[in-house]
């Protein structure tokens, strides 16, 4: 269906959300260990725009949709489009320690509490962040369209370009049809079911 010329899309995908979710993990287990002061905690916080903040119900979905299915990945298409391989892999690398360290700082502060917390938002954090790896899997070969094409200008010996149409039609196809959902659900998940789980076993 969605006829991607690319047929290590999918398992490049899984190669950056085992990273992504061993950095989650490292982060976590660090901030268990090291217990981070209520001024760290305030601090990560503080990151989150106000307007995500302030917004309630399908106001906030849609504001999560804006940021984190919009905002977020032009932040990483136009990284990508500078040739410094992997620049554009500094949203999910702080993305995910970030995680880590919410989570381990939350069942540090009231362990019975910070189980539940944990557990009621990892669906959305999961689906938020596989979304990403599937943007940063197209973004590779962008990337990689743009260094060898300027690399090859350095080389006597040039060595076979990537094609630049191709990885931007393959990312264009699997963010509108894959990611942007996974990012919709994960709003929606993020709005009512992360809250109503919470107050479940509260």
């Amino acid at each position: 269906m969605l006829n991607i010329q690319d047929s290590n899309y999918f398992k490049r995908t899984i190669k950056i959300f085992v990273v992504a979710m061993t950095l989650i993990l490292i982060a976590f287990v660090l901030s268990l260990i090291f217990s981070p002061s209520i001024e760290t905690f305030k601090s990560i916080s503080s990151g989150l725009p106000s307007n995500l903040e302030d917004a309630q119900g399908l106001n906030k979905v849609w504001e999560y949709i804006l940021n984190n299915g919009g905002r977020v990945p032009l932040q990483m298409f136009i990284f990508s489009l500078i040739p410094i391989p992997f620049l554009y892999c500094l949203n999910i690398i702080s993305t995910s320690i970030v995680t880590g360290i919410m989570f381990g700082f939350a069942i540090h502060i009231d362990f019975n509490k910070g189980i539940i917390m944990v557990g009621s938002a990892i669906p959305h954090a999961i689906i938020e962040i596989f979304a990403m790896c599937i943007v940063i899997s197209g973004l590779y070969k962008l990337n990689q369209a743009i260094v060898r094409k300027i690399s090859n200008l350095f080389r006597s010996n040039k060595k076979q370009n990537f094609s630049f149409k191709l990885a931007l039609s393959n990312l264009l196809k699997v963010y509108l049809l894959v990611a942007l959902p996974l990012y919709i659900l994960a709003a929606f998940l993020e709005t009512y079911f992360t809250d109503f789980i919470y107050n479940l076993f509260t």
